[in-house]
Protein backbone atom coordinates (compact mmCIF):
# COMPACT_ATOMS: atom_id res chain seq x y z
CA UNK A 1 0.00 0.00 0.00
CA UNK A 2 0.82 3.37 -0.74
CA UNK A 3 -0.06 7.11 0.00
CA UNK A 4 -1.93 6.87 -3.47
CA UNK A 5 -4.45 4.13 -2.16
CA UNK A 6 -6.18 6.73 0.27
CA UNK A 7 -8.33 9.68 -0.06
CA UNK A 8 -6.31 12.79 1.22
CA UNK A 9 -8.53 12.91 4.38
CA UNK A 10 -8.06 9.51 5.40
CA UNK A 11 -4.32 9.84 4.85
CA UNK A 12 -3.31 10.98 8.29
CA UNK A 13 -5.65 8.18 9.71
CA UNK A 14 -3.95 5.64 7.18
CA UNK A 15 -0.42 6.42 8.17
CA UNK A 16 -1.38 6.19 12.05
CA UNK A 17 -2.26 2.23 11.06
CA UNK A 18 0.35 1.84 8.96
CA UNK A 19 2.85 2.68 11.87
CA UNK A 20 0.98 0.66 14.37
CA UNK A 21 0.87 -2.46 11.79
CA UNK A 22 4.64 -2.49 11.66
CA UNK A 23 5.01 -1.48 15.13
CA UNK A 24 2.77 -4.77 16.06
CA UNK A 25 4.94 -6.77 14.05
CA UNK A 26 7.94 -5.52 15.88
CA UNK A 27 6.71 -6.04 19.37
CA UNK A 28 4.85 -9.68 18.35
CA UNK A 29 8.20 -10.82 17.11
CA UNK A 30 10.21 -9.45 20.23
CA UNK A 31 7.77 -11.78 22.23
CA UNK A 32 8.06 -14.95 20.47
CA UNK A 33 11.95 -14.08 20.80
CA UNK A 34 11.15 -13.93 24.91
CA UNK A 35 8.93 -17.03 24.46
CA UNK A 36 5.59 -14.97 25.80
CA UNK A 37 2.70 -15.95 23.33
CA UNK A 38 0.08 -14.38 24.98
CA UNK A 39 2.09 -11.29 24.14
CA UNK A 40 2.40 -12.01 20.72
CA UNK A 41 -0.88 -13.00 20.04
CA UNK A 42 -2.35 -9.92 21.46
CA UNK A 43 0.29 -7.14 19.28
CA UNK A 44 -0.58 -9.89 16.09
CA UNK A 45 -5.00 -9.01 16.54
CA UNK A 46 -4.16 -5.63 17.37
CA UNK A 47 -1.96 -5.91 14.04
CA UNK A 48 -5.16 -7.12 12.17
CA UNK A 49 -7.28 -4.80 13.24
CA UNK A 50 -5.09 -1.70 11.88
CA UNK A 51 -4.71 -3.71 8.72
CA UNK A 52 -8.36 -4.35 7.96
CA UNK A 53 -8.89 -0.55 9.38
CA UNK A 54 -6.21 0.17 6.25
CA UNK A 55 -8.46 -2.25 3.89
CA UNK A 56 -11.47 -0.35 4.29
CA UNK A 57 -9.75 2.84 3.88
CA UNK A 58 -8.37 2.10 0.29
CA UNK A 59 -11.85 0.20 -0.18
CA UNK A 60 -13.21 3.76 0.57
CA UNK A 61 -10.87 5.67 -2.00
CA UNK A 62 -12.00 2.94 -4.86
CA UNK A 63 -15.77 3.39 -3.95
CA UNK A 64 -15.49 7.47 -4.24
CA UNK A 65 -13.81 6.80 -7.79
CA UNK A 66 -16.65 4.10 -8.51
CA UNK A 67 -18.80 6.80 -7.40
CA UNK A 68 -17.40 9.73 -9.15
CA UNK A 69 -17.39 7.69 -12.41
CA UNK A 70 -20.86 7.00 -12.13
CA UNK A 71 -21.40 10.52 -11.58
CA UNK A 72 -19.44 11.69 -14.78
CA UNK A 73 -20.89 9.37 -17.39
CA UNK A 74 -24.55 10.54 -15.91
CA UNK A 75 -23.34 14.25 -16.63
CA UNK A 76 -21.76 12.98 -20.15
CA UNK A 77 -25.18 11.75 -21.15
CA UNK A 78 -26.81 14.81 -19.93
CA UNK A 79 -28.81 13.61 -16.93
CA UNK A 80 -28.66 16.58 -14.60
CA UNK A 81 -27.70 14.68 -11.16
CA UNK A 82 -28.19 17.88 -8.52
CA UNK A 83 -31.93 17.54 -10.33
CA UNK A 84 -31.84 13.61 -9.68
CA UNK A 85 -30.56 13.84 -5.96
CA UNK A 86 -33.24 16.89 -4.92
CA UNK A 87 -35.96 14.23 -6.68
CA UNK A 88 -34.64 11.48 -4.40
CA UNK A 89 -35.01 12.98 -1.74
CA UNK A 90 -37.96 15.06 -1.42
Amino acid sequence: MNQSDFLPEDLDTAIQHYRCCYTCLAKAEQALVTDNLEIAEKRMEDFKRSLNVLYQLKRRKEQKFEFDSIIAALIDKGIDVEKVVLMRNG
